[in-house]
C-alpha cells in the first residue's frame, strides 16, 4: 500500500488555452484547456498565480477526497488523465488524476486564495489515513 503523500505544487506553471495541446492537459469548459509546464503556443492565460495546485499521492487518495467531495474517484467513473471541476470542502476545484509510476496521484487546482484552507482541509481528512504534513 503507498503511503499517502501530499505536495504543493503551486508554484508550477499553469495555462489555460484555447486549442487542444496534448500533453497533460484536460479541459473542464468548451474550448478551453489547462495544461501543466511550459507556456504553449497561441493565445493563452496565465494561471500560476490564480491557482493553487497539490498532488495528494497513495491508495488512499480517493477515500480522502470522497470525505470532502461527491464526485466518484472509482476506477471507471475516474480513470487516469480524467479531469473535473466540482467542490471540494465547499470550494471550486478542477481535479485531475495524473497516476505517476504505478501509484494513484490527484492533482487539485483551487483558487490560490483558498490554498490555506484547502491545505487545512485536506490534512484534516487525511489524519485517519497517516497523512499529517506537507511532503517535501
Amino acid at each position: 500500500m503507498a503511503e499517502l503523500n501530499l505536495i504543493d505544487l503551486s508554484h508550477e506553471p499553469k495555462w489555460r488555452t484555447f486549442a487542444d495541446p496534448g500533453g497533460l492537459s484536460w479541459s473542464v469548459s468548451p474550448g478551453e484547456w489547462t495544461l501543466l509546464g511550459d507556456r504553449p503556443p497561441g493565445e493563452v492565460v496565465d494561471l500560476t498565480s490564480v491557482r493553487a495546485m497539490f498532488r495528494l499521492t497513495g491508495d488512499d487518495a480517493p477515500r480522502l477526497l470522497n470525505k470532502i467531495c461527491a464526485l466518484d474517484f472509482s476506477e471507471t467513473a475516474f480513470p487516469n488523465r480524467h479531469g473535473a471541476r466540482t467542490l471540494v470542502a465547499g470550494v471550486a476545484t478542477e481535479i485531475v488524476r495524473d497516476d505517476q509510476g504505478g501509484l494513484l496521484t490527484y492533482l487539485l487546482l483551487p483558487s490560490r486564495s483558498f490554498a490555506r484552507y484547502m491545505t487545512a482541509t485536506l490534512l484534516d481528512a487525511g489524519e485517519e489515513f497517516g497523512l499529517d504534513r506537507l511532503a517535501p
